[in-house]
């Protein structure tokens, strides 16, 4: 049987201003309580992003949440049905019944981890000792996403993260295996929604950026 793994941290936030806040791909999904002021609070759970989006705030609103580890599946009908029909007096009472709807599989952690380290999926998969067709299989099948899809995302973010240190533009593109700045910059673009210029002037980006996730 395959061994499990704690797979989410808790994180609260309350807007204080009516300003809209950058949420840009991370390989994790959430569990929400999300309370609106003189509105009751709703759960739901977040879908792994594609690419960078904006969330529109409300002065007074709040949010609660469990950030899943990437790769953590995520029984969201029965999750949000359990959560619905009890009472809640606060977002940590929903942690028993994460216990029961939400696992990470130490295989699935393990492939991730090596998908971000090695620069073709085959090297990740001789790694692990499988085959490419296996780890394609367990990735898409945990994850719904193909490795591909981690492998540009864990890259892009290292990317971005690397670059206020970074001498140049082309240096950080050749440092993270693209094939010249051209390439960073088209997938900044597909992924980011900016370019590496504006994601370096911008601190809030930055910090986007910074926060925990896939890489």
């Amino acid at each position: 049987m395959p061994q499990l793994l704690q797979p989410w941290e808790a994180w609260h936030h309350t807007s204080c201003a009516a300003d809209s806040t950058v949420v840009v791909p991370d390989g994790c999904r959430d569990l929400i309580l999300h309370a609106l002021p003189h509105q009751p609070p709703t759960w739901f759970v977040t879908d792994l992003a594609d690419s960078t989006y904006t969330v529109s705030g409300t002065v007074g609103e709040r949010y609660w949440g469990f950030r899943m580890q990437p790769g953590t599946q995520i029984d969201s009908q029965r999750l949000l049905a359990l959560l619905q029909n009890q009472p809640m007096n606060d977002a940590h009472d929903a942690l028993p019944l994460l216990h029961d709807c939400v696992v990470l599989d130490t295989r699935v952690a393990d492939a991730l981890q090596s998908l971000a380290r090695h620069s073709e999926v085959a090297q990740a998969a001789r790694q692990l000792g499988v085959s490419e067709r296996t780890l394609q299989r367990l990735i898409q099948a945990a994850t719904g996403r193909p490795p591909a899809y981690w492998k540009c995302l864990a890259r892009v973010r290292r990317a971005a993260q690397a670059l206020p240190a970074a001498a140049s533009l082309a240096e950080c593109a050749a440092d993270h295996g693209y094939t010249d700045q051209a390439h960073m910059t088209r997938e900044f673009g597909r992924w980011l929604g900016r370019t590496p210029a504006a994601v370096v002037a911008s601190p809030q980006w930055q910090a986007a950026i910074g926060a925990s996730g896939y890489c």
